[in-house]
């Protein structure tokens, strides 16, 4: 046990304009800052990277900007940067990231982020154009402000950024197949879309959480009154406390395994301060994706689309100091063991991933041991289905789970799913990416070279100062 009983909560200080929050690593990052001082993670570090950038995309931008067509090259690349140092902020926080004793991760990594940066661009324009323009996707941002089931969330929307452009054309320009100057059009559409999804979800004028001392405050107050009236009391030591955390932990492990071991299948946001003092964390833990044909053994289970969990947790009783919602969708404080510290819990269930928000339904915890062997069935199953497959089978699955999921609520909410399918073949491997399967692992390029570049920011070269914004990919030599 972790709690730091008669300690105070001092998290709050952290929301204060001059403090640089607390240090979670000793590493320091470089990325493009080669001979300047190393960027911390954390709060010090994302003023490190504002103060650092050209433009004024790192602070907080207006409906005009968003609506505007396109990045500048110095906009382009200060949002290179930053995402750059973001995924190594929440990525080295995580030492088991890109390891898995089954699913070759960091293969089906790399294949996907290559395949969203090539084939996502015309995707997304045919989508943007198919909603009516950049009012349209900033709708389906804003449509997670009364939601939960939603995978309109952090780490999708981040993804579209972080993943497609960013670890895509790092992974490219490290197999040397791209320059720095090429694809600048297509940069722009990807990072566009983006902006706008968060934008219009935060509403704030902020992109990601990073920015907002890592709040994640996307939700209606009303909304949130009527999720909160749900929450039971939660004793520590008592019975419901450990159905409730039990239940936690099982379905956050199917939907880990169901996503091949990633997190799209989770999505938290907060923390919410409640009248008493004590902070609401929304939980979506997504245990049946019914795109992937491997969730048969989630629906056999009968699980839904999503289970919902409301997290009240006292900070007082644990001495919070400071509390993160990343933007993998992921919560981290200090002290690290916040479950000793729940107070509250709710569990709500969401059928079908377009099951409206009226039907969505709430699971007394007393009841919730029904629904965790359905969570034990369906995990067991897909435990044994999955250590069935082929090495090539596993890295193109979790290819999929990348390229498709990564893009596919934002398709679901703006109703081109099904074109994206049937006129842009979006199930389909792209030739280029097809052939990198051969040459991925020659020479440890995804073991060794993409996590080295990734992970240092190395390879996140910037666009030049002779960059034109309308250049794709003029020549093949």
């Amino acid at each position: 046990m972790t709690t730091t009983e008669g300690k105070r909560a001092t998290y709050k200080q952290r929301y204060e304009a001059g403090d640089d929050g607390l240090r979670f690593q000793d590493l320091t990052y470089t990325g493009n800052f080669v001979g300047m001082e190393p960027v911390t993670d954390g709060i010090k570090g994302d003023k490190m990277m504002k103060a650092r950038a050209k433009s004024g995309v790192l602070e907080k931008v207006s409906k005009d900007d968003v609506l505007k067509d396109q990045f500048s090259i110095d906009e382009l690349n200060d949002l290179n940067n930053y995402l750059a140092w973001n995924i190594w902020d929440v990525l080295v926080m995580r030492a088991t990231e890109g390891e898995s004793g089954m699913i070759p991760r960091q293969e089906y990594e790399i294949l996907a982020f290559m395949h969203e940066f090539y084939r996502w661009p015309e995707i997304l324009r045919m989508t943007t154009a198919e909603v009516g323009g950049a009012q349209g996707v900033m709708d389906i941002g804003a449509s997670a402000r009364r939601e939960i089931g939603t995978k309109v969330n952090s780490v999708h929307d981040w993804a579209i950024g972080a993943v497609g452009f960013g670890m895509g054309r790092c992974g490219l320009l490290a197999l040397e197949t791209i320059g720095a100057d090429d694809y600048i059009p297509e940069s722009n559409e990807i990072l566009k879309f983006m902006q706008r999804v968060l934008w219009g979800k935060r509403q704030d004028g902020y992109l990601l959480n990073s920015q907002d001392r890592y709040r994640c405050q996307i939700h209606e107050q009303d909304f949130l009154d009527q999720l909160v009236a749900q929450v039971e009391p939660i004793e520590h030591g008592s019975p419901k406390h450990s159905a409730f955390t039990q239940f936690n932990a099982a379905a956050e492990l199917l939907s880990f395994l169901d996503h091949y071991d990633c997190r799209l299948g989770l999505g938290d946001t907060g923390p919410y301060e409640l009248p008493d003092g004590n902070i609401l964390i929304l939980r979506d833990l997504f245990v049946n994706e019914e795109v992937f044909h491997w969730s048969d053994v989630c629906e056999d289970a009968k699980l839904p689309h999503c289970y919902t969990l409301a997290l009240v947790i006292d900070p007082n009783r644990m001495g919070l100091n400071e509390i993160r919602v990343n933007d993998i969708s992921t919560t981290f404080t200090r002290p690290k063991n916040y479950i000793e510290a729940i107070v509250g819990g709710a569990v709500f269930a969401r059928e079908k991933w377009n099951t409206p928000m009226g039907e969505v339904y709430p699971i007394k915890i007393d009841d919730l041991g029904e629904h965790l062997e359905r969570v034990r069935t369906a995990t067991l199953k897909l435990y044994t289905k999955t250590s069935k497959m082929c090495r090539r089978d596993l890295i193109w699955n979790g290819q999929y789970v990348y390229y498709i999921d990564m893009i596919l609520p934002h398709l679901r909410k703006a109703g081109t799913y099904e074109k994206a399918c049937r006129d842009y073949d979006l199930w389909e491997i792209d030739q280029r990416v097809s052939n990198y399967y051969y040459d991925i692992t020659k020479r440890g390029f995804a073991q060794e070279t993409v996590p080295s570049k990734i992970f240092s920011g190395a390879g996140y070269l910037p666009f030049s100062d002779n960059a034109d914004l309308r250049n794709s990919k003029g020549r093949w030599l």
